[in-house]
């Protein structure tokens, strides 16, 4: 009989996508318990053979055995034979995660009854995104390849040999090819050349580079020269590549080819090989650790085996012979293949240099790398490779930029700029911005669509934590990671692994990164060191689910026997102790990445382009903050083509992460901006401008003949060794500096051609550099290098120059990344570190709170965590500062601002120390600091004021606007406080929560902590709300404004505040609204409502409020059900304080009060000034689009006398340039800031898709149910392959846009992940649509706007008639984000320094609807239109031309038609233009103004 034939790892693939096809329909709506049935199975596999050849030759049978044997399809245990693929049952698994613990006194302690149930549950919900993966066609075989690209000129015999043994066996894809034709094109060109290559992560891009970059350096017969420069963001990939390069050479020296030398150049490159012994003999610790006879490479695994350290041993050293020799296979790569240290570098340049663009920068002023890096005219690079370009983004990217333009002066000869990215937009714009080329001279290789194929999938998996468990969400990320960690593929070669053997999981925050190492360390076996030694008789805590423990099938029901990960390998023992998996880490301050890890905590330091084809899994714990990031954390998955990776975001109930959940389709299928770069940001190149200057020196002191490093002259208090060669260069720079400042027009020529050639910079900006404050070069950074190398460090001020390593702090940032001349606080830690431990004074102030544990600096234990000590039990507690700040530095009496505060003293830390908290202190106690600010102005005036349009909309509310800069003369000078902390302490076991509220003093009077920065800034006097304003009154009657206003009397009520934390008090909010809601379902008025919830009467629904609102079971008792009963008991508890049910009756009257508008008016003036402030804010980031995240923060000030204060002001000491810019800006057209104010407060996306959905829902379900959109959404439901779905999708978007304008993408997304979907229908629609009009006419009914969960809440419990009855999740899952947080989401900012006791209130339509003016509507699709826009613009002054949605070609038309549109004013002829576009439920509005009559 022969043997069975073996599917491949392809096949499995496929017959697993059919499998997963028919579980889809369930598992998208949270229906995990379905099962498929034996014959089902076989049916769906012998129908894939029929058109499957593979699969014919195996058989339906043969299928299905394979797949259960490999474990990707796992049958149930007992009864008739049913299955599960691995996703399905990893979802039913990771939906019932629970928080359980080995019993006190393990091992011996005996397991209490049904144990299982008593572990806290996790998840509340889950959201399900699967999606095909698409890869570049590999259809081009290696000879076809070779054969096309020997059509490029210049191709000789040895480019075959090269290119044959990078290729190998593989075949190539049509855009490697193309890329490889167009590097070796452009390296052979006279000129600038500049290529991108743009393919999606795991497409090849690495590999269409090296392929023509090999095949060209080795052709390079110039001695001591670098070819290639090959430039990485981030050290692990430099690492990563690197590795793959070594084994590239190996291949040549295989085929008898001569192999490139390669040289690595960063951080931890030796000078030379007697240093590492040096510092080991000194104790002073190495960055290349001791092992063996030797030292470790830090950068470089062994490429023969998988991960075996190379060691560089100490005989080797001493004989000068660079060798490295692995320490795990002995194998030892060829002598000086691979340069080991930065005196091999200068000495024998290799062919190929990775290095990062710190180096580059660090090297440009005279360094004995300086040659080697390009600084220097002559031979040099003649390609420059930029990884993952995208990476150099914002204020980085910009300060790249404008290095590589100086390094393009210096290098003189012409070089080809190579970028790789997989998420750029518009990719020869970004590439052309960064390296300075024209955009003509980029070019972009990009797969066609025509090219790609699809292979695989890949899933995404967004968790929502239980908000009721009383658990953290880092817990829900743990059990996650503990369980998807054994769903993943064990000893399985990596040819045939589907689902990958290893996991990456990704935090944005230090302090949670180590919390997440350490705490999953210790539930995986107590782990211990780099190696996972274990603590004894630690227990792996996974083990609890192990299916040879008692109750098997009990416990399996229910999700707490973990029998699949058994059978893929991933053993657990019944008595706990087997099998951990091995847990590592890698962040900045823990470099390096553990080969033998299972799974890996990381931070953004692994996102980009570390290739480890063992990775199936990325776990996100909380929303990410940058969608491009994060499509590069999900690409760390899934290396291999034909592979599964998975994706898990977990998420909490509040704040970002709940509006990520609500729209997980936008997270899992986002839409990536294009980028561009803040070239002009005046900050920005002053601090590069400051790098030119000592470029220059150091031209000048090489024109004299003198090889020194003019930076290493102006490091420090500038006392370098005692060396002739050292003063005479110091006194060449004093010289020259000097004579320019005495007026040398000879040198201050030099100079400013300098500086506008190597910046690529025009006259009035080199201008600007040389002579506008702050920091210009003439009248700041050129005296203090003067005065510093004549008399050294300033003996009367704090020098910040003056200290080791510093290089020009004031003018100069530490690196790239870093912030300019913050000030620093140094902590001492109650625990050695490998380094001083310091942070910017405002991270230091948010780090050390009172009552807060931190892990940030724990990375070398788990037990090292730190905070401000607190007392045990006490509520008001007062702390002398004298306690926790060692050095400070006394700043005065500073206005807080508050009048239960007053003045207070206040101390800037330069030392402050910190304690280990006590071991009944669990890390989850938080502090929060109370922050009051204060802005001081210029004793040379107020801010130079600025003028208003005097328009309609805005001439009432605007009565000051005004600029301080330093340009000006007048910055103003912000301070920063903290007077105290509010705290919640949690101890012991169970625990115990402590609230506690701490206030600073010294010497018996009231104090803070606090620093103070002079900054550029706008100030905007607002008159406060007129709230009699019949418009306002009609909006604070309103729904949405009531609920509002009841939830935030709620949240800051104090005698509620009293006796409730935040969270508790939303709860109290939420369940009294759905009280109150359900009520309205059944027919009664608001003001019977009121009273029937009166004296806390709302507490007979507290429990089955939370019950439905989160899927409780309410059948079963179990620990969840008891973990409801206590959250639940906290809620009664409040309930039966009469102060707290005083004062929600007090706010329940809000929500029908016929004079709320009078009860209201201090929230609604609120309201009003925190929304204006937002929209302003959006106007100045539109206005300097060169702005960044953190450049600027938002403070609104309260006067007296009815006016308020906006404040928006920089960040940086000194100025960034963008309030200056936008001065400017603002100068030349007032008209289009306000205008730009006026468009944040219009409807936002998720406004645009409620509306678009709702009128699509209407429409298929009442108006044509069996018209074109409709057929169009069915064909994509009935699709049985990709391409069906794809014609449909293209179907719907052209129906939708002939029924409501052109979809934006947020729009399509959403429709298709809520209602076409797997398993969706036409009942779907329909049962959507009753939820909308349900959702409509309750809110409606109630007068108050209707919380998405109380509406699932009432779906859930029956009390809503609908098509098709629905769980409390499922209705969730329809619905997409509405209401008050959707509404308002984009004018959210980040305010690090906010008043937490007055958080911010936003409400978009209050603003709106008092500065929102409605101009004149002109009919676009009026024969004469333009004629009537004509008369009208004599009398008004704008008008809106509407054209219909569906008709963008009348768009097109009035956009060429208005600039001709004359308009006559008094004796003048004039013109008009169009200032705005937008678009309301029905029209495209364009906005038409006369120019000279809008000022």
């Amino acid at each position: 009989m022969a043997p069975q034939k073996v599917p491949s790892r392809a096949l499995l693939g496929r017959a697993l996508t059919v499998l997963e096809d028919l579980e889809l329909p369930l598992l998208s709506w949270g229906v995990t318990e379905g099962a498929l049935a034996h014959e089902e199975v076989l049916r769906a596999l012998w129908k894939l053979t029929e058109k499957d050849l593979e699969a014919s030759e195996i058989g339906g049978e043969g299928l299905l055995d394979s797949m259960v044997q490999r474990h990707l399809l796992f049958r149930l245990p007992g009864g008739p034979a049913r299955y599960r693929t691995r996703l399905a049952e990893g979802i039913r698994l990771t939906a019932t995660l629970r928080q359980s613990f080995a019993p006190r006194g393990w091992p011996g302690a005996r397991l209490p009854d049904r144990w299982w149930e008593q572990g806290r549950r996790l998840v509340a919900d889950y959201r399900l995104h699967v999606a095909e993966r698409r890869y570049p066609k590999r259809d081009i075989s290696a000879d076809k390849a070779i054969a096309e690209l020997a059509q490029v000129p210049g191709w000789t015999p040895l480019h075959t040999e090269v290119a044959r043994s990078q290729i190998g066996t593989y075949s190539l894809s049509r855009f490697q090819v193309d890329a490889t034709k167009a590097v070796l094109r452009d390296i052979q060109a006279a000129d600038w050349r500049g290529i991108v290559v743009s393919a999606g992560t795991g497409s090849g891009k690495t590999l269409a580079f090296y392929l023509p970059d090999y095949a060209a350096l080795v052709h390079d017969q110039r001695r001591n020269t670098v070819h290639t420069l090959a430039l990485y963001p981030r050290v692990e990939l430099l690492r990563d590549q690197l590795r793959d390069t070594v084994a590239g050479n190996l291949r040549l020296l295989r085929r008898e080819l001569s192999a490139p030398r390669i040289g690595v150049l960063y951080a931890k490159t030796p000078w030379d090989g007697t240093k590492l012994i040096q510092s080991e003999s000194q104790h002073a610790g190495t960055a290349w650790p001791a092992l063996g006879d030797g030292f470790a490479c830090p950068y470089l695994e062994c490429p023969s085996c998988d991960g075996g350290q190379l060691v560089w041993s100490r005989r080797d050293i001493e004989q000068g012979r660079e060798v490295l020799r692995c320490h795990q296979c002995r194998k030892q790569l060829p002598e000086g293949m691979v340069a080991l240290t930065r005196q091999s570098l200068c000495n024998n340049a290799p062919k190929l240099l990775f290095t990062t663009t710190e180096m580059l920068n660090r090297a440009s002023a005279g360094s004995s790398l300086g040659r080697v890096l390009g600084w220097e005219p002559g031979p040099g690079p003649r390609v420059v490779l930029l990884d993952e370009v995208h990476t150099h983004s914002g204020a980085t990217g910009a300060q790249t930029a404008l290095l590589l333009r100086r390094w393009r002066h210096a290098r003189r000869t012409p070089v080809t700029f190579v970028g790789l990215s997989a998420t750029l937009r518009h990719a020869d714009r970004f590439m052309a911005q960064l390296t300075g080329l024209e955009a003509e001279k980029v070019t972009v290789i990009e797969p066609h669509p025509a090219d790609l194929e699809s292979e695989g999938r890949e899933y995404a998996l967004a968790l929502r934590g239980d908000p009721v468990s009383g658990v953290s969400l880092l817990s829900v990320t743990i059990q996650t990671a503990m369980l998807q960690g054994r769903l993943l593929d064990y000893h399985t070669p990596l040819s045939q692994s589907l689902h990958g053997s290893r996991g990456f999981l990704f935090t944005d925050d230090l302090d949670v990164t180590n919390r997440l190492y350490d705490d999953l360390r210790d539930a995986e076996g107590g782990q211990r060191g780099r190696q996972g030694r274990r603590k004894p008789k630690k227990p792996v805590l996974a083990a609890l689910r192990s299916p040879d423990l008692p109750a098997r099938d009990n416990r399996y029901g229910v999700g707490q026997s973990w029998d699949l990960p058994e059978r893929i390998g991933h053993h657990l023992s019944e008595d706990l102790s087997q099998r951990p998996l091995l847990i590592g880490r890698t962040s900045s301050q823990d470099a390096g990445v553990d080969t033998d890890a299972q799974l890996v905590v990381a931070t953004a330091s692994l996102e980009v382009g570390f290739n480890d084809p063992r990775v199936g899994l990325v776990l996100q714990h909380k929303a990410p903050h940058n969608a491009a990031s994060f499509l590069q954390r999900r690409g760390r998955a899934g290396r291999e083509r034909g592979t599964r990776p998975l994706t898990v975001v977990t998420l909490s109930d509040f704040g970002r992460d709940r509006l990520a959940y609500q729209g997980y389709d936008a997270l899992f299928s986002p839409e990536v901006a294009a980028q561009t770069l803040p070239l002009g940001n005046r900050h920005i190149i002053k601090i590069q401008g400051a790098q030119a200057l000592v470029d220059w020196l150091g031209i000048r002191l090489r024109q004299k003949n003198l090889r020194v490093d003019a930076r290493t002259l102006l490091t420090g208090t500038a006392e370098p060794p005692a060396n002739d060669r050292y003063e005479q260069a110091r006194q060449c720079i004093r010289t020259d500096i000097a004579a320019l400042l005495d007026g040398d027009d000879g040198l201050l020529a030099d100079l400013t051609s300098h500086l506008q050639q190597s910046l690529a910079l025009d006259d009035d900006a080199v201008l600007a550099l040389l002579w506008e404050q702050p920091r210009s070069l003439m009248l700041a950074v050129a005296p203090t290098i003067l005065r510093r190398l004549q008399v050294g460090a300033d003996t009367v001020h704090d020098d910040a120059g003056a200290a080791a390593k510093a290089f020009l702090p004031e003018f100069i940032t530490r690196s790239l990344f870093d912030p300019l001349n913050l000030p620093e606080v140094e902590f001492d830690l109650p625990f050695p570190t490998d380094s001083e431990e310091r942070l910017p004074v405002g991270r230091a102030l948010a780090e050390a709170v009172p009552g807060r544990v931190s892990h940030r600096f724990g990375y070398q234990s788990e037990l090292h965590r730190t905070w401000v000590d607190l007392p045990a039990g006490a509520s008001n507690v007062t702390i002398d500062l004298d306690q926790i700040v060692k050095l400070g530095f006394p700043q005065g009496r500073w206005n807080s601002g508050r009048a239960d505060l007053g003045t207070v003293l206040v101390t800037r830390p330069h030392t402050m120390a910190l304690t280990a908290p006590p071991d009944d202190v669990t890390s989850q106690s938080q502090g929060r600091p109370l922050w009051a600010s204060q802005f001081v102005h210029n004793w040379s005036g107020d801010p130079i004021g600025a003028t208003v349009p005097d328009s309609a909309a805005w001439q009432d509310c605007i009565t000051r606007m005004g600029f301080a800069t330093h340009a000006s003369g007048n910055p103003i000078e912000v301070r920063r406080m903290t007077y105290g902390a509010e705290c919640e302490i949690m101890r012991g076991t169970p625990v115990a929560r402590e609230r506690a509220s701490v206030r600073y003093t010294l010497d018996n009077e009231p104090a803070a902590l606090g620093f103070a920065s002079f900054v550029d800034a706008l100030q905007v006097r607002v008159a406060a709300l007129d709230t009699t304003d019949p418009r306002v009154v009609e909006h604070l009657r309103s729904r949405q404004w009531r609920t509002k206003a009841f939830t935030r009397f709620v949240a800051e009520d104090p005698r509620i505040c009293t006796h409730a934390n935040v969270f508790q008090r939303g709860w109290l909010a939420l369940v009294y609204l759905s009280a109150f809601a359900v009520r309205g379902l059944q027919g009664q008025t608001p003001q019977a409502i009121h009273a029937a919830l009166a004296g806390g009467a709302w507490r007979e629904d507290i429990t089955e409020i939370i019950q439905m609102l989160y899927r409780q079971d309410t059948s079963a008792k179990n620990a969840q059900t008891e973990t409801v009963d206590r959250v639940a008991a906290n809620l009664l508890e409040l309930s039966q304080q009469s102060h707290v049910v005083r004062a929600v009756d007090e706010a329940g009257a809000l929500l029908f009060a016929t004079d709320v508008e009078t009860t209201t008016r201090d929230l609604a003036r609120r309201a009003y000034r925190d929304t204006l402030a937002a929209a302003i804010l959006e106007a100045v980031l539109r206005t300097c689009p060169d702005a960044q995240d953190g450049d600027i923060t938002i403070d609104v000030v309260t006067e007296g006398n009815d006016t308020d204060a906006i404040w928006i002001s920089e960040t940086s000491e000194g100025g960034l340039g963008i309030i200056e810019a936008l001065a400017h800006r603002y100068g030349e057209d007032p008209s289009r800031f306000w205008a730009l104010v006026t468009a944040a407060l219009r409807p936002n996306a998720y406004e645009h898709t409620d509306r678009r959905l709702t009128g699509l829902l209407q429409h298929v379900t009442q108006e044509e149910p069996s018209g074109e959109l409709a057929q169009a959404m069915a064909q994509v439901r009935a699709a049985t392959s990709a391409d069906t779905a794809r014609e449909g999708l293209e179907r719907v978007h052209k129906a939708w846009a002939a029924l409501d304008g052109a979809p934006r993408h947020a729009d399509v997304a959403a429709l298709a992940t809520r209602l076409l979907r797997p398993g969706s229908d036409k009942t779907t629609d329909a049962t959507a649509w009753a939820l909308i009009q349900a959702w409509d006419g309750l809110e409606e009914a109630l007068g108050v706007e209707v919380d998405a969960r109380v509406l699932t809440y009432a779906a859930g419990s029956g009390k809503l008639p609908l098509p098709r009855p629905l769980s409390a999740d499922q209705a969730f899952s329809m619905l997409w984000p509405r209401g008050d947080q959707a509404r308002n989401h984009h004018l959210e900012s980040y305010q690090p320094y906010r008043d937490n006791e007055r958080p911010t209130v936003l409400d978009r339509v209050l603003v709106a609807t008092v500065h929102t003016q409605d101009a004149p509507r002109i009919d676009g699709t009026a024969g004469d239109w333009a004629e009537q826009c004509q008369k009208k613009l004599a009398q008004v002054r704008e008008v809106d031309v509407a054209l219909p949605l569906n008709r963008p070609e009348l768009l097109r038309a009035a956009m060429l038609q208005v600039p001709l549109v004359e308009v006559d004013r008094n004796v003048m002829r004039l013109f008009g233009e169009v200032v705005q576009v937008s678009r309301d439920h029905q029209h495209v509005l364009v906005r038409v103004v006369v120019k000279e009559s809008e000022q």
